[in-house]
């Protein structure tokens, strides 16, 4: 299936997102990080799928049971969404909530100042190693000898790193706009 990108010709762009060849390249370079999004949330979700149990865990639930075991300290909600990049609070209480209550990670008993904080338990650690042995065997170890790809994922996370940057100032800018 062509992309609408894939049926422009150089004379017209047949996109909306890409009258010129600079948006063109913006726009193939958005539309590869949405699939790029969605495939790292379907493998993200099964890392947790060997403990599902009763649950239905997200990726996002993964990547927060990971945030919380990350530098083995515990982490409040706000560590957490700053690390994510996130400001809906309400969405990762509930990930939190659901791995409280299947025993991945627990309230810390070190009440800061920053309010309640939660660290892994050894069910999560286990967990949290079962998903960095399969992610070693099945993304690093195919990769490990390819110097040129490492140097492509320093320039692409610096590229990504940009972005991060634009599209944050974008949308405060488009939240002050009527």
């Amino acid at each position: 299936m062509n992309s609408p990108v894939d049926t422009a010709t150089s004379d017209e762009a047949a996109w909306h997102l890409a009258a010129s060849e600079a948006e063109r390249v913006v726009a193939e370079f958005e539309h590869a990080l949405i699939c790029l999004c969605e495939a790292f949330g379907r493998y993200n979700q099964q890392g947790l799928a060997s403990v599902a149990g009763g649950y239905t865990f997200s990726g996002q639930d993964n990547t927060i049971l990971h945030i919380v075991a990350t530098l083995e300290r515990p982490k409040s909600l706000s560590d957490i969404s700053r690390f994510m990049n996130r400001d809906d609070l309400a969405n990762i209480q509930y990930s939190v909530r659901k791995l409280l209550k299947a025993g991945l990670i627990e309230k810390a008993s070190d009440r800061s100042a920053r309010g309640t904080t939660y660290q892994v338990t050894a069910a999560g650690r286990q967990e949290v190693a079962t998903f960095v042995a399969n992610r070693r065997e099945l993304l690093l170890a195919p990769a490990e000898e390819m110097e040129q790809l490492r140097a492509q994922l320093r320039a692409a996370t610096k590229v990504m790193s940009h972005f991060i940057g634009l599209y944050d100032q974008a949308a405060r800018v488009m939240s002050t706009r009527s």
